[in-house]
């Protein structure tokens, strides 16, 4: 249980984890689930077969806010106060996963290459690629490591690494137990706060700007998974 938290702090959003489970679980996931449904609401006019994961997705939008949502007499400031952090932390997920997405579409689009390319390149189906590509599952470290690879992508744009607050907090307080011992340490402190972050935060109209012209209609496609990296 320890080792799946400590994986979880630093990665990536899992869309399709929360509609196999049916249920929105935090108000992280809740801001992630927001995003991904405004994206796929354009994505879905060039790639039919996104439409079914989009209406799973309005479904359990529907369902969170009518359990946590519904009545305001009953929303505490804690309550508030998670959901203001979950929207930054979520933008700047989403903000890092837009960026990397063109990244990978100008390379293939550079080279000639096809989403159904990259598909067989990664060896997934042209199914899970998309769902890749379009931030509903995470990127294995093998993807990213053949994408870093086959198109000289540097690893700092493809690897998220935007840690939560919880995460940060839990850091600062090992570097000051560490610290008590060997001052260097505290150099850790002047990293953290230096870290690099997703670019701003969404703004308004963003997602004027992020519908991506694809370079082949994707066809529907209803193909059962290949080998693939989960």
């Amino acid at each position: 249980m320890a080792q799946n938290k400590r994986l979880a702090e630093l990665g990536e959003p899992n869309i399709r984890k929360i509609l196999d489970a049916g249920r929105i679980e935090t108000e992280l996931d809740h801001e992630r689930i927001l995003l991904a449904d405004r994206h796929l609401m354009l994505q879905e006019e060039v790639q039919a077969n996104l439409r079914p994961t989009r209406k799973a997705i309005g479904d359990l939008i529907v369902e969170f806010e009518a359990r946590c949502w519904a009545h305001e007499s009953l929303v505490t400031d804690a309550q508030m106060e998670e959901h203001e952090a979950a929207e930054i932390h979520a933008e700047r997920e989403y903000v890092f996963i837009r960026d990397r997405r063109k990244l990978i579409l100008e390379k293939l689009q550079a080279l000639s290459l096809k989403q159904k390319d990259l598909a067989l390149l990664l060896n997934h189906s042209k199914s899970y690629t998309s769902e890749l590509l379009n931030g509903i599952r995470p990127f294995s470290s093998n993807d990213l490591k053949l994408i870093h690879l086959l198109f000289e992508i540097p690893l700092v744009d493809l690897i998220i690494t935007i840690p939560s607050q919880d995460t940060l907090s839990r850091l600062e307080s090992a570097i000051d137990k560490i610290s008590s011992s060997n001052p260097k340490a505290r150099l850790l402190r002047e990293t953290l706060a230096n870290r690099p972050v997703a670019k701003g935060f969404l703004s308004e109209g963003w997602d004027d700007d992020d519908l991506e012209e694809q370079s082949e209609p994707d066809e529907q496609v209803s193909d059962e998974l290949t080998l693939s990296n989960k």
